[in-house]
């Protein structure tokens, strides 16, 4: 359906057709990748979950659903945090991995690059995704384990994690969250193309139109870096 909407809040159309990685924000040099976080929705799985119909029967305002959630008062929260938590895991069920998820997280690991996922999803939800497609990742957080994007800190704590320095992490998104948690841990961001999102671009440290350009980043090896 093309009224999905992005991770808080916004529609997403098809990716642009495939073309190379291309550098954006002036950072001399970019330090080879040696670990990688990805966001979830609309960068590993398709989005399936329709906001407007959601934010409606949550009785909540336009904005970033979680954000919206805290000037709620207890019970109101309750109720709508209950509605938001049943979509996801409707979509989860139901999710489809984005062409190219399941060949770049396989690849990376054969590299001996860590990967992990960040998302403002539940844990519930994304649990559901990864045993559903049986996905292979070294760790995640969801929003319930630590401050949510675009807060660093769970950049930070994925970086201690998988023991790579937060200046050889790549994230990819395809928000603006995703790319102000990576430049505010001194990560380094990569924003994930789509038709809605290239207000977006010079944001980033790197744009990509589909997640395979990732295997063409250079150097990427824990041996070759070290």
């Amino acid at each position: 359906m093309t009224c999905c909407n992005s991770a808080w809040g916004w529609s997403r159309e098809p990716r642009p057709p495939p073309g190379r990685a291309e550098r954006l924000r002036k950072r001399h040099p970019l330090p080879p990748p040696e670990a990688f976080i990805f966001d979830l929705d609309g960068t590993l799985t398709i989005p399936q979950l329709d906001f407007v119909v959601i934010r409606r029967e949550m009785g909540i305002a336009a904005g970033p659903i979680l954000e919206e959630l805290e000037l709620l008062d207890d019970e109101a929260a309750a109720r709508a945090r209950k509605v938001l938590e049943k979509h996801e895991e409707q979509a989860a069920t139901t999710a489809v991995l984005q062409q190219g998820a399941r060949e770049v997280l396989a690849e990376l690991r054969r590299r001996g690059l860590p990967t992990s996922i960040l998302t403002r999803n539940s844990r519930q939800s994304l649990d559901t995704v990864l045993q559903l497609h049986r996905l292979e990742i070294d760790t995640s957080l969801s929003r319930e384990e630590a401050p949510v994007k675009p807060s660093p800190e769970a950049v930070l704590i994925l970086c201690d994690k998988m023991n790579v320095a937060p200046v050889k992490t790549y994230v990819i998104g395809d928000y603006i969250f995703d790319i102000e948690s990576a430049r505010n841990a001194g990560a380094v961001s990569v924003l994930l193309l789509n038709s809605k999102n290239s207000m977006f671009s010079e944001q980033a440290d790197l744009k990509i139109a589909n997640l395979m350009e990732i295997l063409d980043f250079p150097n990427q090896s824990r041996e070759k870096t070290a």
